[in-house]
């Protein structure tokens, strides 16, 4: 049976399965339920890469960029604010959730994101040319 890798790094290994999850040893990562997300950071099933052939870490990965503001609570003078885009270069199949974190912004503290000028979560996976922008539940847009 073949592993399955999280960006994060986490294998999910067949033979162990994921006991935190209820899953048994000898569970298939194909008949992981759609619900299953990764132990580690909660990224969900359709973010693992099958291990065959693929890196085992962000080099491999083409990188992406995308351009980053942040509004009232949320602004860092050498991170990011509202005045004009910041460039940022992420690897292949980064999401919104990698970017927070790159840009240290505390997690609890985004309430709105905008991904090309609509809603969106921290899931949503960034394409090359994403225009992002971050802010607390008020603050001046």
């Amino acid at each position: 049976m073949e592993k399955y890798q999280c960006r994060c790094q986490y294998v999910y290994d067949p033979a162990l399965g994921d006991p935190s999850q209820g899953i048994p040893p000898g569970t298939p990562f194909e008949d992981l339920p759609d619900s299953w997300i990764c132990p580690m950071c909660g990224a969900k099933k359709a973010f693992f890469m099958k291990m065959e052939g693929m890196p085992t870490s962000e080099e491999g990965h083409p990188p992406i960029k995308v351009k980053v503001k942040c509004f009232s609570t949320m602004v860092k003078a050498d991170a990011c604010d509202y005045k004009g885009s910041t460039d940022y270069e992420m690897p292949e199949g980064s999401t919104v959730h990698d970017l927070i974190e790159k840009l240290s912004l505390p997690l609890e503290a985004v309430k709105i994101i905008f991904v090309n000028h609509r809603e969106a979560e921290t899931d949503t996976v960034l394409k090359d040319g994403d225009q992002v922008a971050f802010s607390p539940v008020t603050g001046a847009m």
